[in-house]
């Protein structure tokens, strides 16, 4: 009997196990015809076939990326008890177990031992099986072209783990192979006082947990939802649940979805997002960390724009927001606000600020249905439990006032017209044109607003 298992790709601890006995030829591989199936980028659809000679197992390479054999790239070779055989360089290790003393007849995989291995059609067949939460995490494209699509697994069904890949192949083979573990420990005494890495190794110093193949540095709010994190030398954003959402079933499959939807975007005003995965029954999403200082801060301390800043920066806004909310679904924001808006420190084109805060959804740690957080910066139907793509219309509004004020906009509530509403045509610091946009954008009836993100690049522009 020999028994296949694949190790977790930072522990090297058993993730998922497959054993056939007597098995002519066992092929692994992408495809949904193969006996095991992993789904990774730099697997071949038939990758590698592992077969019984003579009583002698021996793997044979079939894929272009190659198969590695402890640490050696084979063609053909034979199969020793406690060999590790890797699939393409950066690719995922299965350990090899051969137990000569078994002599049982009939031969397959044991459902028990490979319960989280889904069997899709044909047709899907690039989506083969959702991974395990540590697979998930391992999966690292070789190249740009081989990930020029997002590739979505089935998402929901909480039998099989989630995962969907996004459109940057950041966990490459070369930062695979330059964040290796060091061969000697590092005692990080050369790191200065409070750094979360090393700077000797490079390597996190006191991780407080490890999700997947990635190490938590710190919470970034105070719900601990999201997370700094390290992976293969970048610092990442991980995005997950508030606790005690993960276990209501509409709220998991609504991030999951989000995530979803997210993971196919690309836009320089908004952060890259990598990939979505489950660990331990928990959903996470991760993104891009955007290095510099969100715009509150940088007025608290710099103190408000001016206009014409102020003006570019909603054009480049309202514009992320057309592209958001004109995807099928819609992407709605929900928490635009000054904190969630960053000035980045390493230029993205003539962007100046990048929107942070995505993946949040409602969830019960809120007793309103709102979310937390965002106080004056919410429309009043938000404060209703309902959500459109006007919303984030008003709370862009709402933004504007701060940025030109450095005050928070329920300092400006006026009671007119038997509305409780936003009245700025009376600050001497912004302009009647603009005082006009901001109130249109800040109505309290989503119907006089202006109809979408479009119409509002549209009344901005004329202001340059």
């Amino acid at each position: 009997m020999i028994t296949l298992t694949l190790l977790h790709p930072v522990q090297s601890t058993p993730v998922q196990s497959w054993s056939f006995e007597k098995d002519p030829a066992v092929r692994i591989g992408r495809a949904v015809d193969n006996q095991v199936v992993l789904y990774s980028a730099v697997v071949s659809r038939y990758h590698v076939e592992i077969r019984l000679t003579d009583n002698q197992w021996e793997v044979v390479n079939l894929g272009t990326n190659g198969t590695y054999l402890d640490g050696k790239r084979v063609h053909q070779a034979p199969l020793t008890n406690g060999s590790i055989m890797r699939l393409a360089r950066s690719g995922p290790n299965i350990q090899i177990a051969i137990d000569d003393s078994h002599s049982a007849a009939g031969a397959g995989i044991s459902h028990s031992e490979a319960s989280g291995l889904t069997q899709l059609s044909a047709e899907h067949e690039v989506q083969s099986s959702s991974p395990s939460p540590a697979l998930s995490a391992s999966i690292q494209p070789e190249s740009l072209q081989e990930k020029s699509e997002p590739i979505v697994l089935p998402l929901g069904s909480h039998k099989s783990p989630f995962y969907v890949s996004g459109r940057y192949p950041l966990f490459g083979e070369a930062y695979s192979e330059a964040f290796s573990p060091p061969s000697h420990p590092c005692d990080h005494q050369g790191a200065p006082e409070g750094s979360l890495i090393c700077t000797d190794c490079g390597f996190p110093i006191h991780p407080l947990q490890v999700i997947g193949a990635y190490q938590v540095l710190k919470p970034l709010n105070s719900l601990g939802n999201i997370l700094m994190a390290w992976r293969g030398g970048h610092t990442v954003v991980l995005n997950t649940l508030r606790q005690g959402d993960q276990e209501i079933a509409q709220l998991v499959h609504e991030f999951e979805a989000q995530a979803q939807l997210l993971c196919h975007l690309e836009h320089p005003g908004m952060p890259k997002f990598f990939e979505a995965f489950e660990h331990e029954g928990q959903p996470y999403l991760v993104n891009e960390m955007i290095h510099g200082p969100n715009l509150r801060d940088w007025i608290a301390q710099q103190g408000p724009m001016p206009s014409y800043q102020v003006v570019q920066c909603a054009l480049e806004i309202s514009r992320l927001l057309d592209f958001l909310h004109t995807q099928t679904p819609p992407y709605i924001h929900r928490r635009i606000q000054p904190s969630n808006l960053i000035r980045p420190r390493i230029p993205r084109g003539f962007s100046q600020a990048v929107l942070v805060g995505f993946g949040e959804i409602k969830g019960i740690s809120s007793k309103s249905g709102t979310l937390s957080g965002v106080g004056s910066y919410e429309s009043p139907e938000q404060h209703m439990n309902e959500d459109m793509t006007l919303s984030d219309l008003y709370a862009l509004g709402a933004t504007l006032i701060y940025l030109l004020t450095g005050q928070e906009p329920d300092a400006f509530y006026r009671l007119a017209d038997n509305d409780f509403r936003l009245q700025v045509q009376d600050i001497p610091s912004i302009s009647p044109e603009i005082a006009g946009i901001i109130e249109k954008l800040t109505h309290p009836q989503p119907h006089e607003r202006y109809a979408s993100a479009a119409a509002v690049t549209e009344a901005l522009q004329p202001l340059l």
